[in-house]
């Protein structure tokens, strides 16, 4: 039987009642005890840890526990960073960089740092030990010799960072080139409004074509990312709601060998992210609206306050 209108709004009530609830020692609480993963900062992490080796998408940083091997999931909370901020709908691809590749395989990335919000002081305490467990699990796969390691924590301005993807597209199984739908599919979009189909996602001109050639092919996988109220980001806002923001991040961990480049590539995977705290505004230029043919603002300032105590005194 459906819901009444009453009821979905007594439901509204209370989830957005839950959500004002939250403060940072709860969402601290909760990294914590949640049953899904483990708190990035959590000290000495690789106990608890191996690689399932020769998974779809790589080798899989698994959870010890249990009989059948699980992602292993650490959470945090992080600023996202406003340098390198690639989480657009089109991941800023440039079919004229041939270091992009191809479309289909382009990923949505960001760079996650220490938080700076008073609040959530924990994030930024805490943040050399989540850095410290990531060099950890990257540390778990032997070296090669003349291999090049190519680690998730990067270096930028003197900053240390996590670089954090999500893959834009998933292939279509053999079954939905005939039905069009698959239940079990982690980013389908069948349940989503029609913001979220791949015939109506917003990209830049210079991918349309592209995203025309995946149609039949693939499935858009939209970001696992949630507003404040916890509502998902719809595509366009995703620079508006995200850069500069602090969220609450749940990632995989992710190691490929490329042999014939002699590359060892580790990679945060998102699973989840949660907005916690608002980017914050933009600095307000005072010359933004200054009239050039008025004189230098300085000078203009200074006659105005000159009329203002002659017309007082």
């Amino acid at each position: 039987m459906a819901s009444s209108p009453t009821n979905n709004a007594s439901a509204k009530s209370l989830q957005s009642k839950s959500f004002s609830t939250r403060t940072p020692a709860s969402i601290l609480r909760e990294l914590y005890d949640s049953p899904e993963g483990f708190y990035a900062a959590t000290p000495r992490l690789i106990r608890h840890v191996e690689y399932f080796i020769g998974g779809r998408d790589g080798n899989i940083l698994v959870s010890k526990r249990g009989l059948q091997a699980k992602e292993f999931i650490i959470r945090g909370v992080f600023e996202i960073s406003c340098n390198d901020f690639n989480f657009t709908p089109d991941a800023n691809f440039n079919p004229l960089n041939i270091f992009h590749g191809c479309f289909s395989d382009a990923k949505l990335s960001c760079r996650l740092t220490a938080g700076r919000n008073d609040m959530f002081r924990f994030s930024s305490e805490d943040f050399p030990d989540v850095l410290d467990n990531i060099a950890h699990f990257e540390g778990l796969i032997p070296r090669e010799r003349d291999y090049e390691r190519l680690s998730a924590v990067q270096v930028s301005l003197g900053q240390r960072s996590i670089k954090l993807i999500h893959g834009l597209f998933e292939a279509k199984n053999e079954d939905e080139y005939d039905t069009a739908s698959d239940e079990d599919d982690n980013c389908s979009t069948n349940i989503l409004s029609s913001d979220f189909d791949i015939a109506t996602w917003p990209v830049a001109d210079r991918c349309k074509g592209h995203l025309q050639d995946l149609t039949s092919t693939h499935n858009i996988c939209p970001l696992p990312a949630y507003d404040m109220d916890h509502s998902l980001i719809p595509s366009l806002e995703y620079k508006s709601k995200l850069k500069g923001a602090l969220v609450e991040v749940h990632m995989a961990f992710f190691h490929h060998q490329i042999k014939n480049a002699k590359h060892d590539i580790f990679n945060a995977i998102l699973r989840q992210l949660t907005v916690l705290s608002p980017p914050a505004a933009m600095p307000i230029n005072p010359f933004k609206r200054h009239c050039l043919n008025t004189g230098p603002l300085n000078a203009r300032n200074k006659k105005a306050k000159q009329s203002f105590k002659g017309s007082s005194s």
